[in-house]
């Protein structure tokens, strides 16, 4: 079946699972609840999608819409021409159990990528060099303005001190970017302050915003600029970018394919996707939640239990011929042995 939007899901069961009454604002808060459960069940088939990342240090971020690396190939030098080879993807706790890390913090290559955690930024600023904040409209068709109204708060340092995130940025260490005044205008909006080097906190205010915006380090000498979050605009939302690690001591641009398993994002407008293709899943994951709310667990549990297994049909029927099977691979992921005799 096609993916619908958030309207479509609406039109479909609306009067069959949620609320008969709902307006459409409670209707997409009903799916925000129930929809994050069924993304965490497994490996759907909806929720997959290939996306390359070039770099030429040794961390990079996925995009704001995948939740991990599910599988990835690496080429090591995308300006040669040769061919991505298959990598393992590790937890957190490989290096503190097996590897270790070379001197300067990076990533042994024999082990291929290596989840870093969470970072506030996209891209963290280079060492040695000085930023100033710029807000601007997110990337899009035609003339972008600023939303006319909300706020979005920056914690920084220039290494030394903290800025405010609840004063105005056209002050010395403000960290406020208020919309309210300057929303409308098309002109980005930059900080007073000058020698940023790090960032440890970005959220937008209790207002959200008409609009996605962005946020760029700038830097003060060259005016070249990194990413710092991009598409912010839900109330209350906190920066938390996935972040991993990848050996690349010569600093050569590193094209990395990954596999990524996509991240719930909350419903703000009827035109939103709703990737899970299947409304049996989300119909039951509706009434599953509304047993819940009746204390009727017994109930609750069984509709939890249609959903995964509606899901696991799906994904198996989605297969055909291309069944899982285990693999060995005595050289290692990515190797080749002609002869193990």
């Amino acid at each position: 079946m096609a993916t619908l939007t958030v309207a479509g899901v609406d039109d479909a069961l609306r009067g069959i699972a949620g609320s008969p009454n709902a307006t459409d604002a409670e209707f997409r808060k009903e799916l925000n609840l129930a929809l994050p459960r069924l993304y965490a069940m497994g490996m759907w088939r909806d929720l997959l999608f290939e996306h390359v990342i070039t770099t030429s240090g040794s961390t990079f971020t996925i995009p704001s819409d995948a939740e991990s690396i599910i599988s990835a190939l690496v080429d090591y030098d995308s300006s040669s021409v040769d061919f991505s080879t298959p990598q393992e993807v590790r937890s957190q706790f490989h290096d503190y159990r097996i590897t270790g890390r070379d001197d300067d913090g990076d990533t042994l290559r024999a082990y291929g990528i290596v989840d870093d955690g969470y970072s506030p930024t996209v891209e963290e600023p280079i060492a040695g060099r000085t930023y100033k904040l710029k807000l601007q409209a997110a990337t899009g068709i035609g003339t972008q303005v600023l939303p006319q109204a909300g706020t979005v708060h920056v914690r920084f340092s220039d290494g030394t001190e903290f800025s405010n995130p609840d004063t105005r940025v056209d002050s010395v260490d403000g960290g406020k970017f208020d919309l309210v005044v300057t929303g409308g205008a098309s002109t980005p909006i930059t900080t007073a302050t000058t020698d940023i080097t790090s960032v440890s906190e970005i959220r937008v205010g209790t207002t959200p915003l008409s609009l996605p915006v962005k946020i760029l380090f700038e830097d003060s000498a060259s005016a070249a600029t990194l990413v710092a979050a991009d598409d912010l605009q839900a109330a209350n939302e906190v920066t938390r970018y996935r972040r991993y690690r990848i050996s690349n001591d010569e600093d050569k641009t590193i094209a990395i394919r990954c596999l990524l398993k996509r991240k719930f994002r909350p419903f703000t407008s009827l035109d939103d996707i709703v990737y899970l293709s299947s409304l049996s899943a989300i119909k039951h994951a509706l009434l599953g939640n509304i047993a819940e709310e009746n204390a009727d667990l017994e109930r609750a549990n069984y509709h939890w239990g249609v959903c995964r297994a509606l899901l696991d049909e799906q994904l198996d029927a989605s297969r055909g011929a291309a069944k899982p099977v285990v693999k060995f691979d005595p050289s290692g992921v990515g190797q080749f042995s002609s002869n193990m005799m």
